[in-house]
């Protein structure tokens, strides 16, 4: 049986769905604290500020998916390397299922509030920096089959992240079956694209 919630782990909850419905500066701490119960003065014996509960809520949601993205690796190490480089793809662009940490941080990614988002750009970049590694590793196993250029590991990282990037704004834009027509379009561009250099050597 699980344990009750704490009264901070309900803040947190509330914010998530807040902070993702309505972005920073939709979220009033007053509708915060009226879905957990509580007045909200509470709130700042558990937080110090608003800003303070929205970037522990970044750096927790960013763990979690970073946890998520340790398991694909380590899950998917077998598979043959197009597969891999799907997975990849699939695990940025799965959008229309997504967990509501997830939301959060894609909005937050494409709409950061604005006296936060020098500080945002440098998290993200240490984020996806991590995130690098495990691509690069799969590239680098692909370029030893002869399936990439060497070379141009920059270049298709950067591709990479393109496509993925255009995904999000997409599934902002379109209805899901329209998105996922494209995405598969997309993700057939991407693999020729990784693919060409190699061929063209």
């Amino acid at each position: 049986m699980s344990a009750e919630p704490t009264t901070a782990e309900k803040i947190k909850q509330a914010a998530l769905t807040m902070f993702t419905e309505s972005g920073y500066e939709g979220a009033a701490l007053s509708e915060i604290a009226k879905a957990v119960g509580i007045k909200t003065p509470s709130i700042y014996a558990h937080y110090k500020s608003k800003e303070q509960l929205f970037l522990q809520l970044i750096q927790e949601v960013i763990a979690e998916e970073r946890k998520q993205y340790m398991v694909l690796l380590e899950d998917m190490v077998q598979d043959p390397i197009k597969q891999q480089v799907y997975r990849l793809f699939d695990f940025f662009t799965d959008l229309n299922q997504m967990p509501t940490g997830q939301a959060f941080l894609k909005r937050t990614i494409l709409v950061p509030p604005r006296h936060l988002r020098d500080q945002l750009r440098q998290d993200f970049l240490k984020y996806e920096n991590e995130l690098t590694v495990g691509i690069a590793k799969v590239l680098h196993k692909g370029a030893a089959e002869g399936l990439f250029a060497p070379a141009e590991e920059e270049r298709l990282i950067a591709a990479f992240y393109v496509c993925v990037d255009g995904m999000l704004v997409e599934n902002q834009l379109y209805a899901e079956e329209l998105f996922e027509k494209r995405k598969k379009q997309v993700w057939q561009s991407l693999w020729q694209l990784w693919t060409m250099t190699a061929r063209e050597d």
